[in-house]
């Protein structure tokens, strides 16, 4: 091979090997959906953490919660929230998202899937509800019974911090509760209804947040997912609310996904 072959030569596998370190450095996008009471401020030090390794992190606010809080109203429902994801999707033109939802929000980002399938990587429950077709998050007549005592009908206040599984002594604790907003119980009570097979053929994961307040019974939702096809099962030595009391653990969950 004479020289100028040789140039070449070695310009091609400089090429392949840069491409090969663009691909493995690519920013991941992630999208961080919050649960009931919340907004995407308890996101803060998850987000900082996957920003510092170099992805792209949207943490998006539920309307009529945290700083959305002058937007509620009582038409506000599950609908409404998932409109909220869908949206920021189309306006921030988001592809190849890793979906993640916390809690209440587990009824959020499989309706998301169901609308926006091909722009999803992967769905995260992280200690979320797990979606059922056909059924809403409270079970019927529960929400009725709490619309007795709730705000103005409609609107039930959050809990004690020490029911999100953040201990009352807690460095976060006072933040936490500063921040908890009143959550409509509409958004509750409205039912999963998938047009397009909800989140089937896409890649999941759950997080099990192990420091259940249902410690002693046994665990419904391990024993419906774990080993199934398409999920994958992983559990937080923490309290439900992990990224205030395990951020850097869950940062590190979310990065290997």
């Amino acid at each position: 091979m004479n020289r100028r072959n040789v140039l070449i030569a070695g310009a091609a596998v400089a090429a392949m090997t840069g491409a090969d370190t663009m691909a493995q450095t690519k920013p991941k996008t992630y999208v961080l959906v919050h649960g009931a009471w919340h907004g995407g401020w308890c996101w803060r030090d998850v987000a900082a953490g996957l920003r510092k390794a170099g992805h792209v992190v949207h943490t998006p606010t539920l309307t009529g919660l945290g700083e959305r809080v002058h937007l509620m109203n009582k038409s506000v429902n599950l609908s409404t929230h998932v409109t909220d994801v869908v949206n920021l999707f189309e306006f921030e033109e988001l592809s190849d998202v890793t979906l993640v939802g916390h809690s209440y929000a587990g009824h959020i980002i499989p309706l998301v899937a169901d609308r926006l399938k091909s722009r999803i990587r992967h769905l995260v429950f992280l200690d979320a509800v797990v979606h059922q077709d056909g059924k809403a998050f409270l079970a019927p007549g529960v929400g009725e019974e709490r619309a007795k005592t709730a705000v103005e009908g409609y609107l039930q206040d959050p809990p004690d911090v020490t029911w999100f599984g953040i201990p009352a002594d807690h460095p976060q604790a006072a933040w936490v509760k500063r921040h908890l907003t009143r959550h409509p119980l509409p958004a509750l009570m409205e039912p999963v209804s998938y047009k397009n097979g909800g989140p089937a053929g896409l890649p999941k994961t759950y997080i099990r947040c192990l420091q259940r307040r249902d410690m002693g019974q046994p665990d419904a939702v391990e024993a419906m997912l774990k080993g199934k096809p398409e999920w994958t099962w992983l559990t937080l030595d923490t309290g439900h609310d992990a990224m205030v009391t395990a951020p850097e653990e869950l940062t590190t969950m979310l990065l290997d996904i």
